[in-house]
């Protein structure tokens, strides 16, 4: 799942030009307190007069602006420019500064900030370093960098912020950004102690600002409306960014209804909010609202063409629109038409299946379709995620809306396994619906990565412990690393590792560090205790109340039990040991010296049980095997490669064939439905899987494949439109067995097969 809302967002002169008008009159103690606030702000900067009357007054604000065009300085003219909405003015009298004052590092800083402010925000980074290497003091740069950071996700964000404060303690623009930052984590606390400064700043609209953010508090912890929105509104009744500012805090913890909801309220009190107007059309998209979301996008666009993330998602459902749309009470699916014929069978069955599975194991099963995209394109996937391409995910879940790429977007040698992937995010849609959306990111995800590994698709199958198999699906070499060398977190701040990674890899092992929390509380106190902590959530419980209040025990006493587990789980692994082993066997498998290959891959398996992934050591000793003759033994390693979850398409093929030629012809179909169930869109594949359930007694199902297959324009149409006459033959349909035959024949008169079942089915 993705983390929210990723553009920067550009606080204080967001507010320049946004107003409604000429407000309704302040009362005299709410004039002298502007008035004092212009007077301070004033002083310092020309444009402070302008910025707050224009609160008051918003046609009086623009001719204060208006009136900065004939100042000599181009800085202050391009700030004018700027607030009055003339962008390509404003870029041009700033380079004009620059070009003026090389060496004056507020001016690159403010130009970096024009830049982000349009979401350019590789330029703006630039101008911001341009604007430290002049001056490695400019603290405006330095905060400037921590808001591209902050939309990135980034952890450096909260550095820079930090070292800001270490020298200015109360600097109001450092302590907002601290106090979003405590927010994206859930640290309510922490992010109230850093409004301390900018709700008593002399500023009005840093003070705003401050107000906005304390507003959002309130809401989190579940009391709204706030008395700070009553605060704010009195000082500026215009102020959309109020609600859109509650409205990102409610959408990076998956609040989509409550954002949407905020997000209205921005723009009715003011209409020419287009970021908000933007986020409030990505959102309604995110709820299945189409039309509405579309034309919101196209409002934001009208008033704001800068915007990136509205371009892309507008060009996007452009292209969707041709999209067939799959309903029933279950799942609404919207597949690309060269493949929804192929995949909807599956989709549907594994959304119903995943929904009746994990709904039952944890007291929820929705009453209402799981809406499921699949995007052939991952860069249309991630546009219609975050209005963005680049995300690193492959899946998302908006409440009951999941959002993937199809099998075509990512292959299974990248170790994209489609359909894995696609019950994790249902398994989100119940932890979402069981709890309203108030589960952490983290244990929603714990939950997902659990049920992947006990219940999905490719779930461990039938270990053999007598053999020393491992009981447990393997997890990647670096969770192993990551536990050793105490790079893990706690519980507490678990949710941290999600949003802004600290080191390479971090998201990867929070992810599996999730999954094994859920896997250590589900052996240590029952799977009840899962269902118990989603409730605990529903309640209103942090993680830490969630998890003392479920499992009757401390928080700290669940970490030290995890580590312990950790330890006993992974004392079998030997991540230097498999990584020697391994190279050593894919150097002798490409040379075929299979005595090497063979001991080098036992060794890898040694040190790393059942490591299913790619490259994984079973296929290469299962090819060794062969190699030397043992065609027993490689069947033997392949049928434990695919129990515990392998899913490589070529050994998934061998491990089928011999099965057949050893007369095990019901394995062979049970590994078919594996190889087919992960390449669903080839069509050899399915064309042989819907020739085993034939074989087998199962027309129906051998109907279902060879319909697939005819969705995917086979060259063999012929063939494809005969094998489809033998199922619906199969299935005394008589009818429909002749209409297909007489396809078969118009393209290929002579196919004698054609001709047979054809005359069989006449007489």
């Amino acid at each position: 799942m993705i983390q929210g809302a990723r553009r920067s967002l550009v606080f204080a002169n967001r507010i320049s030009g946004r107003s409604n008008g000429i407000l309704r009159r302040f009362g005299p103690p709410l004039l002298a307190a502007l008035a004092a606030s212009v007077a301070v702000s004033a002083n310092a900067d020309p444009l402070a007069q302008c910025r707050v009357l224009e609160i008051s007054d918003r046609e009086g604000g623009r001719d204060c602006f208006r009136d900065l065009l004939a100042n000599p300085s181009p800085a202050l003219r391009a700030e004018a420019a700027w607030a009055l909405g003339d962008i390509q003015m404003a870029n041009a009298l700033f380079r004009s500064a620059t070009t003026a004052s090389p060496g004056d590092d507020a001016v690159r800083a403010r130009w970096g900030e024009l830049f982000l402010s349009t979401y350019q925000v590789r330029d703006a980074e630039a101008l911001f370093a341009q604007a430290l290497e002049i001056n490695v003091d400019n603290v405006a740069a330095k905060l400037g960098l921590a808001r591209v950071a902050l939309g990135r996700f980034e952890a450096r964000a909260k550095r820079i912020v930090d070292s800001v404060l270490a020298g200015d303690p109360d600097n109001v623009e450092a302590n907002l950004l601290a106090a979003r930052l405590a927010l994206e984590v859930g640290d309510n606390e922490r992010a109230r102690q850093s409004l301390r400064s900018p709700l008593d700043a002399e500023d009005v609209l840093l003070r705003l600002e401050g107000m906005a953010l304390a507003a959002a508090i309130d809401h989190l912890d579940g009391s709204a409306p706030s008395a700070w929105e009553t605060r704010a509104l009195e000082i500026h009744p215009g102020y959309g960014e109020l609600f859109e500012t509650i409205a990102h805090f409610y959408i990076i913890t998956r609040r989509y209804t409550e954002a949407i909801a905020q997000l209205e309220r921005a723009v009715a009190i003011d209409p020419e909010l287009w970021s908000a107007h933007a986020t409030l059309g990505i959102n309604l998209l995110r709820v299945n609202r189409f039309d509405d979301g579309r034309r919101t996008l196209a409002k934001a666009h009208d008033g704001d063409p800068y915007n990136v993330e509205v371009v892309n998602t507008l060009r996007l459902l452009d292209s969707v629109d041709g999209w067939e749309v799959l309903a029933d009470d279950d799942v609404i699916m919207r597949i690309h038409p060269d493949e929804s014929g192929a995949l909807a069978g599956y989709v549907k069955r594994l959304v119903t299946d995943a929904v009746a599975t994990v709904g039952e194991r944890y007291g929820f099963v929705p009453d209402y379709p799981v809406v499921v995209e699949l995007y052939p394109r991952h860069q249309d996937f991630a546009v219609r995620t975050s209005g963005l391409p680049g995300i690193g995910v492959l899946g998302v879940a908006f409440g009951d809306v999941v959002l993937m790429d199809s099998p075509s977007a990512r292959s299974v040698v990248e170790g994209f396994d489609w359909a894995s992937a696609l019950w994790h995010e249902v398994a989100h849609v119940v932890t979402l619906g069981a709890t309203n959306n108030l589960v952490s990111r983290w244990f929603s995800e714990g939950v997902s990565v659990y049920e992947e590994w006990q219940t999905g698709p490719s779930r461990f199958q039938g270990a053999d412990t007598a053999k020393g198999a491992a009981r447990y699906r393997a997890v990647p070499i670096g969770v192993v690393e990551a536990h050793r060398e105490a790079e893990m977190l706690t519980v507490a701040l678990l949710d941290e590792g999600f949003i802004r990674p600290t080191y390479p890899g971090q998201i990867m092992v929070s992810y599996n560090q999730a999954g094994l929390v859920c896997e250590f509380i589900a052996q240590a106190y029952g799977q009840a205790a899962l269902s118990r902590i989603l409730v605990a959530y529903r309640d209103g419980k942090d993680t830490v109340g969630a998890l003392e209040a479920a499992l009757d025990t401390p928080h700290h006493a669940v970490d030290e039990a995890f580590e312990a587990y950790l330890d006993d789980r992974f004392a079998g692994v030997d991540p230097a040991a498999y990584e020697v082993a391994m190279e050593e066997a894919m150097a002798a498998a490409s040379k075929d010296d299979w005595v090497v290959a063979a001991e080098a891959a036992r060794g890898a398996i040694a040190a790393y049980p059942n490591a299913a992934g790619n490259p994984s050591p079973y296929p290469i000793l299962a090819k060794a095997e062969m190699g030397l003759g043992n065609q027993a033994a490689a069947v033997d390693v392949l049928i434990e490669y695919w129990r515990a979850g392998g899913r490589s398409p070529g050994a998934l093929a061998r491990l089928a064939d011999a099965l057949d030629d050893a007369q095990r012809h019901e394995d062979a179909l049970a590994v078919r439905r594996s190889l087919a169930l992960t390449l669903p869109l080839t069509i050899e594949t399915r064309t042989r899987l819907g020739d085993d359930l034939l074989d087998a007694g199962k027309p129906r199902e051998a109907l279902q494949e060879y319909l697939a297959v005819q969705s995917l324009k086979p060259h063999d149409a012929a063939d494809a439109h005969y094998r489809l006459a033998r199922a619906y033959h199969r299935l005394n349909e008589s009818e429909d067995a002749r209409r297909h035959l007489l396809f078969a024949l118009e393209i290929a008169p002579r196919f004698q097969d054609a001709l047979s079942l054809l005359l069989e089915i006449n007489q």
